[in-house]
């Protein structure tokens, strides 16, 4: 983790954000797997000093994931030396018979699945940073950003899963489901939106609030690293994960 050293007020608390790890059943030998994409994003965080790690949904690619691929998923969790925080995307919404129940993850004193383990706002009053997500819940279309409450942190981080549309677009892509607009990411009161559904890394928006898709780690081939700095700010940098593994398309 970063350096406790210094006085909370003066160093940055440093978030590594992944989405859309997909994990499922379909293990091929030299190619790309969501269990070796967890590994790998929990490596970069450890190699970065990360506070936490922001997995902002889809880590499994449906509710049909086999148990014992889904328990090796835990499994890699249960040893994650930093805070896991879990949003489940459109792929493995939060279900009461869902996915999420089948992995060993929802015990893990370290990982937290919002909408399951912990409520939509997790509070780290150790980093002064609240952590605010709505989860899917079902199949179905919902808006993807959460309502933001009054600060009570010096930090604020906003997680969501959907789909953005810049305004020239927003009629044409009418038929999307879990649309975000210019205007919803402009009216977040926060420092960062971690978001995820897209597989490629953009920055999406205005530019008046920092929202960025971290893409898949297999498309993407990186993982953002966000500081909240007191002194310089926020900070948004891609840090490679080196993985050998060709894309899953």
């Amino acid at each position: 983790m970063a350096d406790s050293g210094k006085r909370r007020d003066e160093r940055a608390v440093v978030i590594v954000h992944s989405s859309d790890l997909h994990i499922d059943e379909d293990i091929q030998q030299g190619r790309y797997h969501g269990l070796e994409g967890l590994r790998y994003v929990l490596g970069a965080a450890d190699a970065v000093g990360a506070d936490l790690l922001v997995l902002a949904g889809d880590t499994f690619d449906s509710g049909h994931v086999p148990e014992r691929i889904a328990r090796q998923a835990g499994a890699i969790l249960a040893e994650a030396a930093l805070p896991v925080i879990m949003l489940p995307g459109n792929h493995d919404p939060a279900l009461p018979d869902g996915i999420f129940h089948r992995t060993g993850i929802l015990g893990l004193p370290q990982t937290m699945v919002i909408g399951h383990s912990h409520p939509e706002s997790i509070v780290f009053a150790d980093l002064d940073l609240e952590i605010i997500g709505r989860p899917h819940r079902s199949y179905g279309d919902m808006p993807p950003l959460p309502e933001v409450p009054a600060r009570q942190t010096r930090w604020q981080v906003v997680v969501a899963h959907g789909h953005y549309v810049s305004a020239e677009d927003w009629a044409e892509q009418a038929h999307r489901s879990w649309r975000m607009s210019d205007d919803d990411i402009a009216a977040v009161r926060a420092d960062y939106i971690a978001l995820g559904h897209w597989d490629r890394n953009e920055a999406v928006g205005t530019g008046r609030m920092q929202a960025h898709y971290s893409g898949a780690p297999d498309l993407a081939q990186t993982v953002n690293v966000v500081r909240l700095c007191p002194r310089e700010g926020v900070s948004v940098n891609r840090h490679p994960l080196g993985m050998p593994f060709p894309p899953r398309w």
